[in-house]
């Protein structure tokens, strides 16, 4: 079974953002009135990616103002290997974590098969405003594993382009709503010039051709790497390479530009930006990250004849730890932080899962922060966030997602460095994912 979501202004929206330093700091900050929803005297810990400025520290304010008595501490970890690992550890051990965030469905999953998370299935499908997150949602807007669900998802992660509004102007580019690939390829090559490569890396072909379960043929059983699209995107890339129109590899890998993409991007050196919304933060640290243009958005191109589905996916999973103390409040706070993240998690780069009651004005002045109109052409911002269609892809299969993950990582890498060729990197990938979905499968 697979699934999408078709995002519209009066309906689903989001971007999702990834976490770039730790920190532990508690939301403990005093309780006003209100009525209790949860239950009063209970502590909660919370885990999650997003810095406690950006967001966290005052969704658990509110939650606290509306249940006196009980107490919220937040405890960022780094969204990065070393960061899920000391989740994983913490939540294996005797750290007392009651609701944490896991950013994209395969680790979620895998702390759910090592039991670490509680079946929400129920739970979700009694909230009438949940209805389009239930395991049986046509189309899907959650992430299914046989049948049950293990969270609560809070933000959506489209991927967009951001263009250096500058350099588009300067070269006299104009730009409709919506491009495909090719046309993507045209503006990167009119944007090179000495000094500055049109893009960091090249548009996808497979997963905007392919949606769904895009990684898998025959229901999961094999690898679907032999399909042209992955020999195309390959192709493309390197062409684009060869040409100066990307950055290369070897430069990318060395600066740690696959993390820290916003970088190049902010200084200049590259005109446009294939990301998620991320970068925002970045944007709007003008003191870390001194830049004088504003930045333009546009969807992400597509293939022509294509379905067009998106490269990015929903955000911010929402789980229980079984060894919760109160697992009854956890799940108050957990709908509390979904039905309520249009309001207090904008300003970290991301758009609410469910809009609620916030405006896409009002989303958008949270997210662009108070220089937007210096910042951003606001106007292609809201056009691509709320006013055009967006085809998000729900994947139903996982099996053995991790290890393919990093075999596609490390043959693209040695591909794009001119160590493989694209026809070693079909048979390679496909043998090496066919061998561990079986060891899987076992």
């Amino acid at each position: 079974m697979t699934g999408s979501r078709t995002i519209t202004r009066r309906s689903l929206l989001g971007i999702a953002a990834s976490a770039s330093a730790a920190s532990l700091a508690g939301c403990n900050l005093g309780a006003g009135g209100g009525k209790s929803a949860g239950g009063g005297g209970a502590t909660l810990n919370v885990w999650g990616g997003v810095p406690n400025e950006s967001g966290p520290d005052d969704m658990c304010k509110a939650f606290m103002a509306e249940n006196p008595g009980t107490t919220v501490t937040y405890t960022r970890y780094v969204n990065d290997d070393q960061g899920n690992l000391k989740l994983d550890t913490s939540l294996s051990g005797g750290v007392p974590i009651d609701l944490y965030f896991s950013y994209g469905p395969v680790p979620m999953f895998k702390r759910s098969a090592a039991g670490l998370a509680l079946d929400l299935t129920d739970k979700i499908k009694a909230e009438s405003d949940f209805a389009a997150l239930t395991a049986d949602a046509t189309p899907l807007s959650n992430y299914v594993l046989n049948g049950k669900l293990y969270g609560l998802p809070a933000a959506r992660a489209p991927q967009q382009v951001y263009i250096n509004k500058t350099m588009m102007d300067a070269a006299g580019i104009k730009l409709g709503k919506t491009w495909t690939v090719d046309e993507f390829n045209e503006v990167a090559r009119e944007l090179t010039k000495p000094g500055v490569f049109g893009t960091l890396t090249a548009p996808q072909l497979a997963r905007p051709a392919l949606g769904p379960d895009y990684l898998y043929a025959d229901g999961g059983k094999r690898s679907n790497f032999g399909n042209p699209k992955f020999a195309e995107e390959l192709e493309l890339a390197l062409r684009l390479q060869k040409a100066k129109v990307a950055m290369d590899r070897q430069t990318i890998i060395a600066e740690k530009l696959q993390t820290f993409s916003q970088n190049p991007f902010i200084a200049g050196r590259v005109a446009m930006l294939i990301q998620s919304g991320q970068i925002i933060r970045s944007i709007n640290d003008t003191k870390g990250y001194p830049h004088d243009f504003a930045t333009y958005c546009m969807p992400v191109p597509v293939p022509a004849g294509t379905e067009g589905w998106n490269t990015g996916q929903i955000g911010d999973q929402i789980s229980i730890s079984p060894k919760s103390k109160s697992p009854d409040q956890a799940w108050e706070l957990a709908k509390f932080w979904a039905r309520n993240a249009g309001k207090y998690m904008t300003k970290g780069g991301r758009l609410p899962l469910l809009s609620g009651e916030s405006t896409p004005d009002q989303i958008l002045e949270q997210l662009l922060g108070p220089q937007r109109d210096k910042l951003y052409d606001v106007k292609s911002w809201k056009s691509t966030l709320f006013e055009s269609d967006l085809k998000l892809p729900v994947d139903t299969i996982f099996t053995a997602g991790t290890e393919i993950s990093t075999i596609h990582t490390k043959l693209t890498d040695e591909t794009l460095l001119g160590d493989r060729s694209v026809a070693s990197w079909v048979t390679e990938a496909t043998r090496q994912s066919d061998a561990a979905i079986a060891k899987a499968g076992k």
